[in-house]
């Protein structure tokens, strides 16, 4: 009776810190309502403008779920588009209260705080300890809701998001994963594949946001073909299924950015000018590669169809450039992500946000080294316990590395232009990571030191 009692007031704890949070996150930021643009903010109303059920929406300049939400201002005469901020030439504007974008923005905004809230409820859940428990929904809860992230919200661009449907599709994977690990007969109950369907639909809607997403895919295969080869998994319908559709989404997207020509227009142009043509051998091996001389008639209908690809190889056979490059460019990796559209200081207390975000959101190269080792570590644990909830949180981690790299590598060396803003999202998602797979460290070493002072005392 004590024990159940314990629990449910546990519940009511956890609960009672999500709806705390979430209301913090409601009063602490201003009217929903308000936003501001930028640069791009045009391109992304324009593109939505494709008939729903047309190839532009998945194939014009901007993607499928940005289209999609952004088709609420397409009526020139009702939905004006607002000036834009623009601090790189010093002309920033105060978030304003706009005709259309004001829902835009209300959607990322509840989105954010039912993302991240979800987000911390799942790490949570499945956490043993109360104090792993309480602190997972604490630093979750300050990681999403300090400026460093949720000022982003009010922007009319797609990195709140990117960040808001990340967080969920990774709650929803959390949940899948230690599910079958407690239970691997959970995975043909209907519960299960309501979840799985809900992954997949949040998953994809990510996967259309940022061309650099689609990369994602490539690891996300891999690892779920990866059960099929164990006995439990073997010619599980559910899993072979799955890779199945992410097959069919990345053919699309492949074939939507092709046909968009998203990254030549522009993105690769700036990366060319940066990394290629100011190096004589590099530009060899391009034209080793059927480049034609940059000022000829072919070179542009070459560069849109063979660029990327070509481009992509270059990096493949020459890792000794990509690591230089990444290391001549790790303040970029170490820096603060404070969105500079905007000015936020009239939000009550914002020096102590900022400052209480810094400690979750560490602007240090030792994130990246920690994160390695915990992977190290969980690998290790996972082969040498053979513990499926051990194998489970190992798998998340190899997933959510391998996304946050598969997105941070393209999104780096595909457009020199905006740096810092393209690798925000994968960077913060690193950050995430220390924090998740600490607090299971700490929750597993807890839980061992709980199970032997239980057997001490009932040993005569």
């Amino acid at each position: 009776m004590l024990k159940k009692n314990s629990t449910s007031l546990a519940s009511a704890f956890v609960i009672a810190i999500l709806i705390l949070g979430g209301y913090f996150r409601f009063i602490t930021y201003g009217d929903f309502r308000l936003s501001v643009s930028n640069p791009d903010t045009s391109t992304y109303v324009e593109s939505s403008k494709a008939p729903i059920f047309s190839w532009n929406i998945f194939a014009g300049f901007r993607l499928f779920t940005t289209n999609l939400l952004y088709k609420v201002a397409n009526d020139a005469d009702k939905c004006p588009i607002p000036a834009y901020s623009a601090p790189a030439i010093g002309e920033e504007r105060p978030r304003e209260l706009s005709p259309c974008f004001d829902s835009i923005v209300r959607v990322q905004n509840w989105l954010a705080i039912i993302s991240w809230g979800f987000l911390a409820f799942i790490i949570s859940r499945w956490l043993n300890s109360y104090f792993a428990k309480i602190t997972a929904l604490l630093i979750i809860l300050l990681f999403a809701f300090t400026p460093q992230i949720a000022e982003w919200d009010s922007i009319l661009s797609p990195e709140s998001l990117s960040l808001s449907l990340w967080a969920a599709s990774l709650g929803f994977l959390v949940e899948l994963s230690l599910t079958l690990a407690h239970n691997r007969q959970q995975i043909g109950t209907k519960i299960f594949q309501v979840k799985l369907a809900a992954w997949i639909v949040v998953y994809v809607l990510w996967i259309f946001i940022r061309d650099v997403h689609l990369y994602t895919i490539i690891p996300t295969i891999a690892l779920i073909a990866l059960p099929l080869f164990f006995r439990p998994f073997t010619k599980s319908v559910p899993l072979i299924v799955i890779i199945l559709i992410l097959c069919g989404v990345f053919i699309l997207g492949y074939l939507s950015a092709k046909d968009g020509t998203r990254a030549t227009n522009g993105p690769l142009n700036n990366a060319f000018d940066a990394f290629i043509w100011p190096y004589p051998a590099r530009v060899e091996f391009f034209e080793q590669y059927g480049m034609p001389n940059r000022d000829s008639a072919e070179f542009t209908k070459w560069f849109e169809a063979n660029a990327t690809k070509t481009y992509a190889y270059f990096l493949a056979k020459h890792p000794r450039f990509v690591i230089s490059t990444l290391w001549n460019s790790s303040t970029e990796f170490t820096s603060g992500f404070i969105q500079p559209y905007y000015d936020a200081s009239k939000i009550p207390n914002r020096n102590s946000l900022v400052l209480i975000g810094e400690m979750v959101h560490a602007e240090t190269g030792a994130v990246f080294l920690i994160d390695a080792l915990l992977l190290v570590v969980l690998i290790i644990m996972a082969f040498e316990s053979k513990n499926a909830v051990w194998i489970a949180w190992c798998w998340l981690a190899v997933w959510l590395f391998s996304v946050a790299l598969a997105s941070l590598l393209p999104a780096f060396f595909g457009d020199v232009s905006g740096t810092h803003r393209h690798i925000f999202p994968s960077i913060e998602m690193l950050r995430l990571f220390l924090w998740i797979f600490l607090i299971q460290q700490m929750d597993a070493l807890l839980a061992k030191d709980t199970e032997e002072s239980r057997e001490k005392c009932d040993s005569p």
